[in-house]
């Protein structure tokens, strides 16, 4: 008697395992996808903000003479506000 093998389940293009999605809603939460967005855009602000803050007291440390030695140090992004984050 001969077995029969199980056809190997389809996968995609990227080698993961073809599922069939849930129907009539997501599978995951829009509140919390929505959340995490705004928290990562919030999280990237700061360290924006707190790079442009180090790279403007770098520049503030220079002397006037030390400044025009040093063009390459001045930071192109603008100086923050400080009315922002105190």
């Amino acid at each position: 008697m001969v077995k029969k093998r199980k056809k190997p389940p389809e996968r995609d293009p990227k080698g993961g395992k073809k599922h069939t999605p849930g129907r009539d809603h997501d599978s995951k939460s829009r509140r919390r996808k929505d959340r995490r967005r705004v928290d990562k855009a919030r999280r990237r602000r700061e360290e924006l903000d707190a790079e442009a803050r180090r790279q403007w007291k770098v520049w503030d440390a220079l002397g006037a003479a030390e400044q025009k030695m040093l063009p390459e140090l001045r930071p192109t992004v603008p100086r923050p506000s400080d009315a922002a984050n105190p």
